[in-house]
Formats: structure tokens, C-alpha cells, sequence
């Protein structure tokens, strides 16, 4: 194999790579990647957020209270959403998340939300923190409140 060729060869598997690592959510890099809202680094995982568009297109978040205002209700059926589980601060999809509003959470961007993969320790969280409990992400994007405070 000459060297074109190899070049070639390695390029497609590196191609095949980064698609794959494209269904999932995004890398990032504390105080290096920039909210796709409000332009602030994401320095916390807990409150990070990212969604992927019909079209592929990735945003990345520093308060799902900017994903929030970034995202119409409609965008719900048509993107992918992801969280940071505030348990485990383990990414979680979208779907599959229940969200605290509350106004004594203190999030970079004054937001108010957590998420939550386990909707009984989410429950437990709301009474906590004197706030509410969203059950999922149709309900999130929908909400009129900004974080507890409604």
C-alpha cells in the first residue's frame, strides 16, 4: 500500500469514528466550551446541557434554564436532549429525564433546574427544595416559570 492510500484508509476510519461518537451527546471540556445561549463556559457538569437538532447541528448549554429559552416546545418531537443526572452527573437522554425547578438551586446562569434519571429521587428533591417537579422534557420546554420561582 503506498502512501496515498494508506492516508486514505486512515482517514475513512477516523470519518467512521467520529460518526459514531456523533449519535451520543457532545465532549465537554470545563471552562473551555462556551454555552451555545449565553456565551459563558461551562464550568459545572451538574448543570450542563446539549441537544442535537433535525439537521445535526449540536448545542452545548451551561444552565438547562438556557437550553430552555434556546428551544421552543415543538423542538421536543424533533432534537435530541441531554442532561447530566444530578445524582451520578452521568449524561442522561432527554426522554428519559424528570426536572426540579426551584428557586433556591443557585446554577451558573440562574435557571433553577436539576435533572433527574430517577423520577421517585426527583420527587424527594422538589419537596427538598421547595419547588416543582417536571415530569419530562415536553413538560420542561413548555414551562412558563422560570425555575421555582412561579
Amino acid at each position: 500500500m503506498d502512501g496515498r492510500a494508506f492516508v486514505l484508509v486512515a482517514a475513512l476510519a477516523l470519518t467512521g469514528g467520529c460518526r459514531a461518537a456523533a449519535d451520543g451527546p457532545p465532549a465537554i471540556e470545563l471552562d473551555r466550551t462556551a454555552c451555545s445561549r449565553c456565551g459563558m463556559l461551562v464550568s459545572e457538569t451538574l448543570f450542563a446541557a446539549a441537544s442535537r437538532d433535525q439537521h445535526g447541528v449540536v448545542r452545548v448549554f451551561d444552565d438547562i434554564g438556557c437550553l430552555r429559552k434556546a428551544h421552543a416546545p415543538a423542538d421536543a418531537g424533533s432534537a435530541t436532549f441531554w442532561f447530566h443526572d444530578a445524582q451520578d452527573r452521568e449524561w442522561i437522554d432527554g426522554r428519559q429525564a424528570s426536572f426540579v425547578a426551584s428557586a433556591s438551586l443557585q446554577t451558573p446562569m440562574g435557571g433553577g433546574f436539576l435533572a433527574f434519571r430517577d423520577r421517585g429521587v426527583a420527587e424527594v428533591e422538589a419537596v427538598a427544595r421547595h419547588g416543582r417537579l417536571l415530569t419530562s422534557l415536553d413538560e420542561l420546554l413548555r414551562d412558563t416559570g422560570d425555575g421555582g420561582t412561579r
